[in-house]
């Protein structure tokens, strides 16, 4: 079984790209995958954060603004609130 190791933050320049890849991955995802390879190459994340990505590509719409929380790190928080849209949740005590 393989083991995975928990990986580093993604760090502001990290999450950019990978807010990039996310938005592009719905209308071209040949494209993506192509791009993700050239940044792996690149050497622009470790392979933690290669499979963290990987689960964040599978992931459905409303499960990615949870799971990037996870993954950055605290420089990197406000991007990601910036770019994503998040509903409101709202909880109501019974009287």
């Amino acid at each position: 079984m393989k083991r995975f190791a928990a990986p580093k933050p993604l760090t502001p320049s990290q999450i950019e790209l990978v807010l990039e890849l996310l938005d592009l991955r719905q209308l071209a995802p040949k494209e993506t995958a192509a791009r993700f390879n050239q940044l792996i190459q690149a050497g622009t994340f470790s392979e933690p954060q290669q499979d963290a990505i990987e689960i964040l590509f599978a992931l459905e719409e409303d499960e990615i603004p949870d799971a990037l929380y996870d993954f950055v790190d605290d420089d990197a928080r406000p991007i990601v609130r910036d770019a994503l849209a998040h509903e409101a949740r709202l909880s109501f005590v019974a009287a």
